[in-house]
């Protein structure tokens, strides 16, 4: 699965279309959710600046760290431009620490078991990510 994620990022990269750069390449990338064949998200994401600069007023993206006892935990979420949201939690101390690697631009892209866990987390931080806007 580590391989898988980074994989697909780097198809969609490859997959837009290829123009001359002005001021450096931007990607933008909505946020997705994908579902099983029972309906149930398995995998969400995206660009934080594409959700807080998309036109829909629906979509977000992100993630957070939790502290409870001496236990830290981390939590990722994702609602699309239907509206449709899911989150995920975790206290493997993998996905925490690629939690903390988000920035105010990051790409992410998590995936969730039906229990509500989080079972991987991908964070990209990178020139292509667009910058949020106001």
């Amino acid at each position: 699965m580590k391989l898988a994620i980074p994989a697909a990022l780097a198809a969609t990269m490859l997959a837009m279309p290829c123009t001359t750069a002005q001021a450096g390449d931007k990607i933008d990338v909505p946020v997705t959710l994908e579902t099983n064949a029972q309906g149930q998200v398995t995998r969400a994401y995206g660009m934080i600046a594409s959700a807080r600069n998309s036109a829909d007023n629906q979509q977000l993206i992100g993630c957070y760290i939790t502290v409870s006892g001496t236990q830290l935990r981390a939590g990722c979420e994702a609602r699309n431009a239907a509206g449709v949201s899911t989150l995920c939690f975790s206290a493997n101390p993998n996905i925490v620490a690629a939690a903390q690697a988000v920035g105010p631009d990051s790409y992410i892209d998590f995936n969730r078991e039906a229990n509500g866990n989080c079972s991987g987390l991908y964070v990209a931080n990178n020139s292509v990510n667009p910058v949020k806007q106001p």
